[in-house]
């Protein structure tokens, strides 16, 4: 071989090595040549349970009334609307003649807390004396504001039947307490739960605390099942905010 010929060879092997080099350095750094790094994201998540927050969509979806909390969240419509105001009283806690009232909730019977369990400030929180209208039980959200923990929730039963005017009862405490923004409720025409549900309706409890909120009406072949879902965020910028979902009273009022 010629001596240029060895030397275009030579230059050519170092060339070759500078190449592979390069890419070694790249790869291993994250970085490319304008200076951008991968990042993870910064919140944990288990594929095809909870919906990492960087997927979710900031934009609303056309058909989307962002003014309504049951259609941005894609509830099932109630069949009738809530019903207007009753009528003043002398007095205004006795239902008209001919209905049924029924309460269910924590110190009320007919609620249970499915999947419940204790761990601090992250578990299931009872409060209260265990009386009826003073006692609630505050539910962990699932940490993802579109999907529900299928193995955790409330249910409320209510043994009537007819028209039923349904009202919850929004109790007083913090965002770890009373925190559902909002908290998403299905309405059933059976005993249980499970299925596609007759109707939903959601409550913005951190803007009702200390309130009962008519829910609507919905009708009952005998029982009526409400349950409370879990889904709801859990978490910020800064971390987990422990915010919880209340469970407390609703009320069944019942026109056969």
């Amino acid at each position: 071989m010629k001596p240029l010929d060895r030397r275009v060879a030579v230059i050519a092997a170092v060339a070759a090595l500078l190449v592979v080099a390069g890419i070694t350095v790249v790869s291993l750094s994250g970085s490319d040549e304008s200076g951008q790094t991968e990042t993870m994201p910064t919140h944990s998540y288990i594929p095809g349970v909870i919906t990492p927050p960087e997927d979710l969509s900031e934009e609303p979806s056309a058909s989307v009334d962002p003014t309504l909390a049951s259609s941005a969240l894609g509830l099932v419509p109630s069949a009738t609307p809530p019903p207007p105001p009753p009528p003043p009283a002398g007095d205004g806690n006795r239902p008209p003649s001919g209905v049924t009232t029924v309460t269910s909730g924590p110190g009320c019977g007919s609620y249970s807390s499915v999947g419940s369990y204790r761990d601090g400030r992250k578990g299931w929180v009872d409060h209260g004396d265990g009386k009826c209208g003073s006692t609630f039980v505050s539910v962990p959200m699932s940490g993802d504001a579109r999907r529900d923990d299928p193995s955790a929730y409330g249910v409320w039963t209510f043994s009537a039947a007819g028209m039923c005017d349904i009202s919850v009862h929004v109790p007083d405490g913090d965002l770890t307490a009373v925190g559902g923004n909002p908290t998403v409720y299905f309405v059933y025409d059976r005993s249980g739960v499970g299925g596609t549900p007759m109707a939903s309706f959601a409550v913005k409890q951190v803007d009702k605390r200390g309130q009962w909120v008519s829910a609507g009406r919905f009708r009952s072949s005998g029982t009526l099942t409400v349950q409370l879902l879990t889904r709801g965020q859990d978490w910020d910028r800064n971390g987990p905010t422990y915010a919880h979902h209340a469970a407390s009273a609703i009320k069944a009022n019942c026109t056969p």
